[in-house]
C-alpha cells in the first residue's frame, strides 16, 4: 500500500477502516491517510457516495429485543452494586439508563394489547414517532383539526389551519428546547405545566398505568384549552356533512368490514389526554436516550461495549457540522416481529431510536479542505462524477454545478431520441385504471396481482405478450439495433412485489412460466418483510447475478426500480442491452416516514439556505438569534416533510425553500434516466410503458388532460423541458430525452391555469 501509485477503495473504508499498527501507529482512518497523502481523489458515482454518508450519520439503533439496553442493563446494575459512589458524570449516565429502561417500559406498555390502547397503536402504525411529530399531530387535534388536511383545501384555509397549528405548537416547541427535568418555573404556565407533567411521569414507577398521570394530563387540557370539546363537536360535524355529501343515494353502499373496524376519526378529552401522555413519555424517552448515546465516554468502566452508533464513524462526529434540528432529535420505533420463532408478546417489545448526528454529505462535498480550519493545510484535488448528479431541485440527485460535461456518445443520444414512450393504463374488470401507488399497502399484493392479470390477459394475448411479438418483428427488420433483445424489465417499488408479480404472470402464462423471473436482493441488503429463505425459490435471480440475466433464457425479469439504476451492463450476445422494453408498473413515491430520507432532503437543504444570504434565519440580529431561527424552522421542515401526503397535497414553501413537487418530479426523473440507460447500452433504441394509472390520474380515467398538479408524469415532462429551455448544462444532457418524452404516446397534459399566471 505504501508504494502504490492508485488507492481504490469504498466509502465504507474509508470512514470506519483503520490501518494495520505495523504501516501506521496513529489510530487514524483509511479516509484520513487519503485526505493526507492523496494529490486527486476521485468519486465516481458521487450522489450514492453522499448518500452513504447522509445514511451512516443517520443511523437506526435497536433499543429491545435483543438491543441496547438490554445488553447494558444488567451490566449497569451489577456495577452500581459495588460501587455506590461514582463520578458525578457517571451518577448522571447510569440514572439516565434507569430512567431510559422506565421509559422504554411505560412505553410499550401504552402500546401493550392488553394494557394499552388500540388507538395509540393505529396513531403510530406507520412504524414511527418522535417528540416533535407526536406533539404537532396533537396540536392538530387539540385545536379540532384532522391530523391530516384534506387533498381538496384551498390554500387560504391551509394557510389558516396552519396559524391556527402553530399557535399551540409553540408551547411544545419551548417545551423541547430545554431540558424538562431541570426547566425551572417561568411565566409561561402552559410550558411550565408541561415540564411538570413530565418530571411526574419520570418519578413514578408505573407512569402508564398511573390514573393520576392521566387526570393531570387531561386538567392541563381543560385549564389552558377550554373550548377543546365544543372544536371537536364541530370537527365531527364537519366529517358528517362530507360525508353525506359524497354518499350517492341512487347506489347503495356495501358494507365494508375494514371501516366498521376502524375507529372513531373524532377524539374525545379521555383520548387526547392518553395521547398527550404518550407523547411526554417519548419525549422523556428521547432525552434519557440522548445522555446514554451521546455521553458513552461516562459510562461505568466495567461496561466494555462498543458505542451503540458502532456504524457511525466516530472520528468525524466533531468535525462534521451538526444537524440544524440538534443532535437530540430522535425518532422511535414499534414494529411488529412475525416470524414464527417468536414467543406471543415479544413481538410487541420492539424500540428503536434513529440518531441524526451528522451532516454526512459535508464529508464528500468539503473533501478538499476537510480539515483544512484545523490543521491550515490545503485536502487534496477532488474529481465527482456522475451521470445523474446535475438535476437542481433533487435533494437526492443533485450534486452542484459541473465544472465540466463528458458528453455521451452521438450514437447514445440517437438512441435515445428515437425511443418510444407511451402511457399505458390497465384495466380492472369493471373497466376502472389500476392504481396501485398511493393505495394502503395492504390492498397492494392484490393490485399488483390484478395487474400482472391484464397485461398477461388470456395466456399470454394482453401487452407483454403483443410487446415480445413487436420485438421479435423489429429484429427480423433491423438486426443492428433489435437483434436479441426480445426481453421485458418490468420495474416495481419492492423485491416482494416484484415476486408478487412474477408469481402472478407465472400463473396466468403457463408457456412462459421458465422464461419469468423476479429479482432477490443481496443477503446484505435484505428489506423487512423479505424472506431470506425466498432467495432460492424458483424464478429467482440474485441481484449480484443480473448481468447474466441474457444467458438464463428469460424473457421477462420483475425487480425493484431502486435495484438497477446503476452499475450493471446487462448485456446480450451481441454486446448491447439485453431487454428491449421497459414497464414502469408502479409510481415511485418516497415513504413519508422513511427517515433516513428526510435526513438526507435536510442535509441538502441546510447547505441551500448557507449559500442563501437571503434566507429569513440570516436576517435575525445576532448569532444566537440565527441559531435558534434555524433551529426553529428545521423542525417545521422535519415536520412538513412527515406530514406529506397525496401527490395532489405537495405545495411549495417559499420561506423554507421547499418545493417538494420538482424535488419529486426530478428525483423521479433520475430514477428513470438510470432506468432506461440499461436499455441503452451498445446505443441501441428501446420501449418504455408507464402503467400505473397513478402516473396520469385524469388520462387513466380518460376524462381530461393531466397538469403537474395531478401527475408526477407531466411533471417531469415541464420540468425536464424548463431545464432544457433555460440551463444549457441540462440542454447538453437531457435534450434527447426530452424530444422523445414530449412525444409520449396516450398522454396528453397542459399547464394548470393558476400556474400560468406565474409563468
Amino acid at each position: 500500500m505504501p508504494l502504490a501509485r492508485v488507492w481504490v477503495t469504498t466509502p465504507g473504508a474509508m470512514s470506519m477502516a483503520g490501518l494495520p499498527r505495523h504501516l501506521e501507529l496513529r489510530p487514524i482512518k483509511i479516509g484520513e491517510l487519503v485526505y493526507e497523502q492523496s494529490d486527486i481523489v476521485i468519486f465516481d458515482e458521487v450522489d450514492t457516495v453522499i448518500k452513504w454518508f447522509d445514511d451512516v450519520y443517520a443511523e437506526e439503533v435497536l433499543l429491545t429485543n435483543g438491543g441496547v439496553f438490554d445488553e447494558i442493563g444488567v451490566k449497569t446494575e451489577d456495577y452500581m452494586r459495588f460501587n455506590r459512589n461514582p463520578p458525578p458524570l457517571t451518577q448522571r449516565w447510569t440514572g439516565a439508563e434507569r430512567d431510559a429502561q422506565k421509559a422504554i417500559t411505560a412505553t410499550l406498555t401504552l402500546l401493550d394489547k392488553r394494557s394499552g390502547h388500540e388507538f395509540l397503536r393505529q396513531w403510530i402504525e406507520r412504524g414511527y414517532f418522535t417528540p416533535n411529530s407526536l406533539l404537532f399531530k396533537f396540536a392538530r387535534r387539540l385545536t379540532g383539526l384532522e391530523e391530516f388536511d384534506p387533498p381538496d383545501i384551498s390554500e387560504e384555509q391551509l394557510k389558516a389551519n396552519t396559524q391556527r397549528v402553530q399557535q399551540t405548537v409553540q408551547y411544545f416547541d419551548a417545551l423541547l428546547d430545554e431540558d424538562p427535568l431541570i426547566r425551572q418555573p417561568r411565566s409561561n404556565p402552559k410550558v411550565d405545566r408541561l415540564a411538570l407533567l413530565v418530571q411526574q411521569i419520570n418519578s413514578i414507577g408505573e407512569s402508564a398505568t398511573d390514573r393520576n398521570i392521566h387526570l393531570a394530563c387531561k386538567a392541563w387540557i381543560l385549564d389552558f384549552f377550554p373550548h377543546t370539546e365544543r372544536q371537536l363537536a364541530e370537527l365531527r360535524a364537519e366529517l358528517e356533512k362530507r360525508q353525506n355529501n359524497s354518499q350517492q343515494p341512487a347506489k347503495k353502499k356495501r358494507r365494508n368490514p375494514l371501516k366498521e373496524n376502524e375507529l372513531d376519526p373524532v377524539d374525545t378529552l379521555e383520548t387526547l389526554a392518553y395521547r398527550l401522555q404518550f407523547a411526554l413519555t417519548i419525549a422523556l424517552l428521547d432525552r434519557h436516550t440522548r445522555i446514554v448515546f451521546y455521553e458513552w465516554h461516562n459510562r461505568p468502566s466495567k461496561l466494555e461495549e462498543e458505542p451503540p452508533h458502532r456504524r457511525m464513524p466516530t472520528a468525524m462526529l466533531n468535525i462534521l457540522p451538526l444537524p440544524p434540528t440538534g443532535r437530540q432529535f430522535g425518532t422511535y420505533y414499534s414494529r411488529k416481529d412475525d416470524s414464527f420463532n417468536q414467543s406471543e408478546n415479544s413481538s410487541e417489545n420492539a424500540l428503536s431510536l434513529f440518531a441524526y448526528t451528522n451532516i454526512g454529505r459535508y464529508y464528500v462535498l468539503n473533501f478538499h479542505r476537510l480539515l483544512t480550519d484545523l490543521d491550515g493545510q490545503r485536502g487534496p484535488n477532488v474529481l465527482a462524477l456522475s451521470g445523474t448528479s446535475y438535476l437542481p431541485h433533487s435533494t437526492r440527485f443533485h450534486v452542484g454545478k459541473p465544472q465540466g460535461i463528458l458528453m455521451p456518445e452521438s450514437k447514445a443520444r440517437e438512441a435515445i431520441a428515437s425511443s418510444n414512450f407511451k402511457f399505458l393504463p390497465q384495466q380492472k374488470r369493471n373497466d376502472e385504471a389500476i392504481r396501485i401507488s398511493g393505495r394502503p399497502e395492504r390492498q397492494k399484493m392484490g393490485l399488483i396481482k390484478e395487474m400482472a392479470q391484464a397485461l398477461v390477459a388470456n395466456n399470454g394475448t394482453g401487452c407483454l405478450g403483443q410487446e415480445l411479438d413487436r420485438l421479435k418483428l423489429l429484429s427480423e427488420g433491423d438486426p443492428n439495433s433489435w437483434e436479441d433483445r426480445g426481453r421485458l424489465l418490468l420495474l416495481v417499488n419492492s423485491y416482494p412485489q416484484a415476486r408478487w408479480t412474477a408469481n402472478e404472470i407465472r400463473g396466468c402464462w403457463s408457456s412462459m412460466n421458465e422464461y419469468v423471473y423476479h429479482l432477490t436482493p443481496d443477503t446484505k441488503e435484505m428489506e423487512d418483510g423479505f424472506d431470506i429463505q425466498m432467495v432460492g425459490e424458483f424464478g429467482a435471480l440474485k441481484r449480484a447475478d443480473i448481468e447474466t440475466f441474457a444467458l438464463t433464457g428469460g424473457k421477462i425479469l420483475v425487480a425493484p426500480i431502486n435495484s438497477i439504476g446503476r452499475g450493471f451492463n446487462i448485456l446480450n450476445k451481441n454486446g448491447k442491452a439485453a431487454f428491449g422494453s421497459v414497464y414502469f408498473l408502479t409510481r415511485p413515491y418516497p415513504h413519508p416516514h422513511d427517515t433516513q430520507a428526510i435526513a438526507q432532503e435536510l442535509n441538502c437543504r441546510t447547505l441551500d439556505w448557507l449559500e442563501d444570504e437571503n434566507f429569513v434565519a440570516w436576517q435575525e440580529d445576532g448569532v444566537l438569534q440565527r441559531a435558534e431561527a434555524v433551529r426553529q424552522l428545521a423542525a417545521r421542515y422535519w415536520r412538513s416533510v412527515e406530514h406529506r401526503s397525496y401527490y395532489k397535497t405537495l405545495r411549495n414553501n417559499e420561506e423554507l425553500r421547499a418545493f417538494p413537487r420538482h424535488d419529486l418530479a426530478a428525483t423521479t426523473a433520475g430514477l428513470i434516466i438510470q432506468a432506461v440507460g440499461r436499455l441503452l447500452r451498445g446505443g441501441v433504441p428501446f420501449h418504455a410503458y408507464f402503467v400505473d394509472a397513478a402516473w396520469a390520474p385524469n388520462n387513466a380515467k380518460q376524462e381530461q388532460a393531466d397538469t403537474p398538479r395531478t401527475s408526477l408524469l407531466a411533471a417531469i415532462i415541464d420540468l425536464l423541458c424548463d431545464y432544457v429551455d433555460k440551463n444549457p448544462i441540462c440542454k447538453a444532457l437531457y435534450q434527447p430525452l426530452v424530444d422523445a418524452l414530449v412525444n409520449i404516446d396516450n398522454f396528453t397534459w397542459e399547464i394548470d391555469a393558476r400556474d400560468k399566471e406565474s409563468i
